[in-house]
């Protein structure tokens, strides 16, 4: 086998296990694991409107990934709320990346009250997170972990309050499956070009 047909196999087989991790395939939310999220968002105390919708968004899995709107806010004093923070963030996105799952983007609020809102009573938040899941299966999961032991502990001690709403992205700028396919076909050019 000749070194450019190597490389480009070995580029391309690299290729299909990030796809094979990345996407969807195969990952829809079962009917006892949808029974197993609604029963502890019920032992949680969660409304039973939210709970409702959340068993109808598992229901209708369409298959697909989503980006999580995550606005923050945290409790007092901030100094110990972002060490909770730290720890609850470093369990929840330790095990989400084993998921293909990835903050797209993080920020810290740099006002203190929101410069707009309307129809609700909230004062301000400290930060922002957008963050990709790769299917609705994987956020039942990730529900589940951010229960277990005392990681739900770190969350309370971190957050006063905190605003989760999945969505579907209509225009995205963002496409990490473009990006490592270049990313891995320049590499194998390189390759290439200086083994000859």
């Amino acid at each position: 086998m000749t070194t450019p047909l190597i490389v480009w196999t070995l580029a391309a087989g690299v290729y299909a296990v990030f796809l094979l991790w990345y996407l969807p395939l195969w990952r829809r939310v079962s009917a006892e694991e949808i029974r197993d999220i609604v029963d502890a968002a019920q032992a949680e105390g969660l409304a039973s409107a939210r709970i409702a919708e959340l068993r109808r968004f598992l229901e209708n899995d369409d298959g697909g990934s989503f980006v999580m709107v995550n606005l923050l806010k945290l409790r007092e004093p901030t100094d110990e709320a972002h060490r909770a923070m730290e720890v609850y963030q470093r369990r929840f996105m330790g095990r989400l990346l084993g998921m293909a799952g990835f903050p797209l983007y993080a920020g810290r609020a740099v006002m203190r009250l929101n410069l707009e809102q309307w129809g609700i009573d909230a004062d301000g938040w400290d930060a922002v997170a957008l963050v990709r899941y790769r299917c609705r299966r994987d956020l039942a999961r990730m529900i589940l972990f951010s229960l277990e032991g005392d990681t739900r502990e770190f969350k309370h001690a971190g957050l006063a309050r905190t605003f989760a709403l999945p969505v579907v992205p209509i225009v995205s700028t963002v496409s990490p499956c473009a990006v490592v396919g270049l990313g891995l076909a320049l590499a194998a050019a390189i390759v290439q070009i200086v083994v000859g």
